[in-house]
């Protein structure tokens, strides 16, 4: 009888919600709170693995999304523009569009928004050049950091607002951005292409008149055509830019040489590193645009990487000159140099082409100061060396020098960032988005590592020292390729070459 109360006490238990107690052959069994927390455990690792598997789907989904509702709102304003076109003949007056917009063109507050920009009123701006009989590809609408009625150019535009995964499997801000163009069509830009959207026509043909460098009919002809077109790439109206001639006169003369994009002769097995002087025409930058306008052409000579003959970096040896006078040099307009400032204009000059395929030149300076550069390609590395002669009657000192690599139109290195970048005195070397590649700079004497992630470029800046007057001195360079991912080994490789002492 006792027996049978027990079992069913343990029946209301059970039917009560109490804690039933496991038993075999009539015994308690214990549970065993370890094994509980190591399945918990278990189950996390497990759920966390797979989250962290399908996260960057989830993110790159949300991104497209992101960038389709942008597109979309983008389309809205741009047909609003259109609307208000019609009725009073050209687009809204700049400094009042959104709000013109509003009033007249069938949008709608949400429609001025980016969702990677949620917090500003508006996420556009509007080109204040933009004209309804303006050239097609003129910008009229493109994205920025966000505010109402801005009106601007290239220095408001950014590429921030979107983002997604690089080859790496990381995250990358600078994609591209939204534009609506002139003709009425709308365009995800690509960061890459950002630097070629036309702003202002007129100045642009100004500046392309005062950039164009005309070649003789004949060899020299030839050469700048199978220059920009075999290597460089070049479309007809960047050819145009750089030589100012007629796109009727560029087709004959390709057709003359038989100069096609498709008929490339093939490089020799073991041939030094392709350089070639840059012919202008086209921006070596991606951003940072206003900090250079009008760049001279003379300083600037492109090395072809090795793995893939149609990507190059445009080294701009010197890109600036200073000394203890200011600002003696500058290859671009940005600041005032001493002889902008004495409105002296500097003559143009050309690279000399060595027949060992290496470049040299020399410039002096109204006062005297001289520099000359030279480089020479072998298979391993570009060699570069730079002179500067104090040909004043006083002594120069703080004699800094800027010397740049940009990357722009190198395959994996276009990022917009400097998380790509490795800088160790006086070495310093860019990664490409996969991490399996790498461009080195390096120079004797430098006094500054840096980069500048809007450009992209990187900077090994070395500093001559004082020089008495007559005095003269010579630094050294080199810019080499690297497959591999231990780069700290690759710079003591360099090291032991004995390349500064060569």
């Amino acid at each position: 009888m006792k027996e049978l109360n027990r079992i069913k006490e343990q029946d209301m238990n059970d039917v009560n919600g109490k804690e039933a107690k496991p038993k075999m052959n009539g015994q308690e069994v214990k549970t065993s709170r370890l094994g509980l927390g190591v399945i918990i455990v278990v189950v996390l690792f497990v759920g966390l693995g797979i989250f962290s598997f399908i996260w960057p789907a989830i993110k790159a989904n949300r991104e497209i999304a992101g960038r389709m509702i942008c597109n979309r709102n983008l389309s809205n304003l741009a047909k609003g523009m259109w609307m208000y076109c019609d009725a009073f003949g050209d687009y809204p007056t700049p400094d009042k569009w959104c709000d013109l917009l509003l009033e007249q063109g069938n949008v709608t507050e949400e429609m001025f928004k980016c969702p990677g920009n949620k917090k500003q009123r508006c996420s556009f701006a509007m080109n204040p050049n933009a004209k309804r009989n303006a050239p097609d590809d003129l910008v009229v609408l493109f994205e920025t950091k966000g505010g109402w009625n801005q009106v601007g150019g290239a220095e408001l535009l950014t590429n921030d607002n979107h983002e997604g995964l690089g080859s790496d499997g990381l995250t990358r801000q600078g994609l591209g951005c939204n534009v609506f163009f002139n003709d009425g069509h709308l365009e995800f830009v690509k960061a890459a292409r950002i630097g070629e959207l036309k702003w202002d026509v007129e100045k642009e043909e100004k500046l392309h008149a005062r950039n164009a460098r005309r070649p003789e009919i004949g060899e020299e002809l030839e050469y700048w055509l199978a220059n920009m077109v075999w290597h460089h790439r070049y479309s007809n109206d960047e050819i145009c830019a750089a030589t100012g001639l007629a796109e009727k006169e560029i087709e004959e003369a390709k057709k003359r040489f038989d100069i096609r994009a498709d008929n490339r002769p093939e490089r020799a097995d073991g041939a030094p590193l392709l350089v070639l002087p840059y012919p202008g025409g086209r921006h070596p930058r991606i951003g940072f645009l206003e900090g250079a306008i009008d760049p001279q052409r003379e300083t600037k000579f492109s090395v072809f990487t090795p793995w893939d003959a149609n990507s190059y970096v445009v080294v701009d040896v010197p890109e600036a000159v200073w000394s203890n006078l200011g600002l003696t040099y500058l290859a671009h307009t940005h600041i005032d140099t001493i002889w902008i400032k004495q409105g002296i204009t500097l003559e143009k000059l050309e690279w000399n082409r060595r027949p060992d395929g290496g470049l040299d030149i020399r410039r002096k300076l109204p006062n005297g100061i001289e520099f000359a550069v030279a480089v020479t390609p072998t298979r391993d590395a570009v060699l570069m060396e730079m002179r500067l002669r104090n040909g004043t009657e006083q002594k120069l000192t703080d004699l800094r020098i800027q010397n740049c690599v940009m990357t722009k139109m190198a395959k994996g290195f276009e990022q917009q960032t400097n998380e790509n970048k490795v800088l160790k005195d006086p070495y310093a070397a860019c990664r490409s988005g996969d991490g399996k590649r790498w461009i080195i700079t390096a120079w004797q004497g430098c006094h500054r590592t840096w980069a500048n992630e809007k450009c992209p470029c990187f900077h090994s800046d070395p500093k001559f020292p004082d020089l008495e007057p007559g005095q003269e001195a010579t630094l050294k360079g080199r810019l080499s390729f690297y497959e591999g991912t231990d780069i700290e080994a690759e710079f003591a490789r360099i090291k032991e070459t004995g390349w500064e002492e060569k």
